[in-house]
């Protein structure tokens, strides 16, 4: 119970991600569910997902945000809620929650846009581009003070966030592309906010 008290949003962007997987399969149940379950789809894509098209002919900006929310297939919600579970217990003792919301936000906004600049016939979706973000800052906080190596290696989930930033790029060009944008985004917001920013 502690760890989620002080893994409080992690614990909170995970149950929205959760519910709105679910409102995708309820939504699409005209649909083979199990399919969109493992493959991907559903009515909610149409409304979330992020696209250059959506973004710039429509105009719906809101989609820069919402694609962070929608994860059509079952592995990768559960593979982001992980990381991003591992990822929270040390940045949320480090950060207040408004400041961990907005970095959130702008590892979801800043990748989006370079994205489909790179790829503008691509559409995304998923949380991992504010994951890479979080990642890049621990990353710089970790060139700045060296000391902190034990505290990540001691971390809960290290291995599984070590083997997320390596295997997760070899997905495709787009997810590689996306996935280093929220990196080096998270790179340059840790140059600036420092360790126990509260």
């Amino acid at each position: 119970m502690d760890k989620i008290r002080n893994n409080k949003f992690a614990t909170t962007i995970s149950v929205i991600v959760a519910a709105v997987f679910i409102a995708n399969l309820v939504l699409s149940r005209g649909f083979n569910l199990l399919m969109i379950s493992l493959t991907g789809g559903g009515r909610l894509v149409d409304f979330l997902a992020a696209s250059r098209s959506d973004l710039i002919n429509i105009p719906q900006c809101y989609r820069l945000i919402t694609y962070g929310y929608l994860h059509p297939t079952i592995w990768h919600l559960a593979i982001n809620i992980c990381a991003l579970w591992y990822v929270g217990l040390f940045i949320e003792k480090e950060l207040s929650k408004k400041l961990i919301f907005f970095i959130y936000h702008v590892g979801l906004i800043v990748p989006c846009i370079v994205f489909l600049l790179i790829c503008p016939n691509d559409y995304m979706y998923g949380a991992s581009p504010a994951i890479f973000c979080f990642l890049g800052i621990m990353v710089m906080w970790l060139i700045k003070d060296r000391t902190i190596f034990s505290e990540y290696k001691s971390l809960r989930g290290s291995r599984y966030l070590l083997c997320y930033m390596i295997l997760s790029n070899f997905l495709s060009l787009g997810t590689f592309v996306v996935h280093l944008a929220g990196f080096c985004t998270g790179l340059f917001i840790g140059l600036i906010v420092r360790r126990g920013s509260r």
